[in-house]
């Protein structure tokens, strides 16, 4: 496939993908920003409101297993259109919804809706950018879950103010819309303009993620010698790595699903207040990607180091909660701003960029989709999981076992640093057919 070399269309191609992204965001997490309120106001209890997001993420979570797959075969422009129109019409349909049961089944839905959108706009990324520029912007495709969250709670935060939480999903929904048909109308042309063009063909072969010193003829060689993905996963010491994103998605996302409602009981503050509060957890993960990398690149050059180094930074943040949280809400923001940072973190280096190491062998969408759905397999536990501890016990026992999950990230990643600095640089796997 031919890639693009005008640095103006480059542009344009990567803030659409951007943008189609983050457009999710906001169709998947203005339930999470409104769920307070409408516990608050009894449409919903605590269980309830965990069992729908934890419904969303499973139907999440299995959607990119199968998307994954998918999205190998199926053009990414028309798989992408359809996840995105998708969310759009359920999230209108979500506002006049008049029980948690009707709310759970469109919000199952969604999950898989949504699930159609990411590893689709990785493979997209590969396939049109060089191995730089795909670098770069694999990189700068982890900030859209920062501002993403920032604009969920925002909007989230305006609409109840000046509506209820139905509001919250009607604004969305409208967004949503018109992002889908901008991705359709714009992808469409770049890709028109992308193979109608004279473009001196280059390697997909996307890995040099980390350090531009790396010796290519190493990389060259990183092609399957297996039979099937599952087995290239056992080779490449994939396995302990899934067990790391699901733990990475237990504490980003069931951190992320439950600080409004954390907030509001322990200091009692209102929603608004809770959400607004909330949104400093975002901005600071901005700063964890950005810090991941730089860690990565300058220093460790290894992933799974690098993550080890994320989950101990997070372990550190709970730790504090847990000691002085009680003493003011400032604190707290804090130090679950540091925890969310350092996940981020995680979630850069194992679903952002470590999938780029399979794109030699076409196999980008099908390991990311493997990847993020173990992210959302945590989300989907943390979810309901968390909910229901909060209630049958208290916060002071969820925190203490978001920092024993935190631990649990550092052993698994100090095991296995190793096997994955050797299976990344040296020549273990072997040109072969197709997985």
């Amino acid at each position: 496939m031919k890639k693009l070399q005008s640095q103006i269309l480059i542009k344009y191609f990567v803030i659409i993908c951007w943008v189609a992204y983050f457009s999710t965001y906001l169709g998947r997490l203005n339930y999470v920003a409104a769920m307070n309120e409408m516990v608050r106001t009894g449409f919903l209890t605590k269980p309830e409101a965990g069992v729908i997001g934890t419904g969303f993420f499973f139907c999440y979570g299995f959607g990119q297993l199968l998307s994954g797959f998918l999205g190998d075969r199926i053009p990414s422009r028309w798989m992408c259109f359809a996840g995105i129109a998708s969310s759009s019409v359920i999230n209108m349909v979500m506002a006049f919804t008049e029980s948690g049961s009707d709310m759970l089944l469109l919000w199952c839905i969604n999950g898989f809706a949504q699930s159609l959108t990411w590893a689709p706009i990785i493979k997209i990324l590969s396939e049109r950018l060089s191995a730089e520029q795909c670098k770069k912007a694999s990189v700068a495709m982890t900030t859209t879950v920062a501002v993403g969250t920032i604009s969920a709670y925002a909007l989230a935060a305006l609409m109840i103010g000046v509506a209820d939480w139905r509001g919250v999903f009607v604004a969305s929904s409208l967004i949503v819309g018109v992002v889908s048909v901008m991705w359709l109308v714009a992808i469409g042309r770049i890709e028109k303009v992308a193979d109608t063009s004279y473009v001196e063909k280059e390697a997909t072969l996307v890995v040099d993620v980390t350090l531009k010193e790396r010796d290519v003829n190493t990389v060259n060689n990183i092609v399957p010698v297996v039979g099937n993905i599952w087995s290239l996963l056992l080779v490449m010491g994939i396995v302990p790595i899934m067990l790391c994103v699901v733990l990475q998605g237990i504490l980003k996302d069931g951190v992320m699903t439950w600080v409004p409602t954390y907030i509001s009981e322990i200091y009692q503050l209102g929603s608004v207040t809770s959400i607004l509060a909330s949104i400093m957890l975002p901005i600071t993960n901005l700063g964890g990607v950005y810090a991941a990398y730089y860690l990565n690149s300058r220093y460790f050059r290894n992933e799974i180091k690098t993550s080890g180094v994320c989950f101990a930074i997070t372990a550190g943040a709970i730790l504090s909660l847990v000691i002085f949280g009680r003493f003011h809400v400032i604190i707290a923001v804090i130090a679950l701003s540091i925890t969310t940072s350092g996940m981020m973190g995680v979630n850069t280096m194992l679903i952002s960029l470590l999938p780029l190491y399979f794109a030699r062998m076409n196999k980008v969408s099908t390991v990311t989709g493997i990847l993020n759905s173990c992210a959302y397999a945590g989300s989907a536990i943390s979810s309901y999981g968390i909910g229901l501890i909060a209630q049958r016990f208290d916060w002071e026992v969820t925190i203490l076992i978001w920092f024993f999950l935190a631990i649990a990230g550092v052993a698994i990643c100090f095991v296995t640093r190793s096997q994955w600095q050797k299976v990344s640089q040296e020549k273990v796997l072997e040109p072969s057919g197709e997985l």
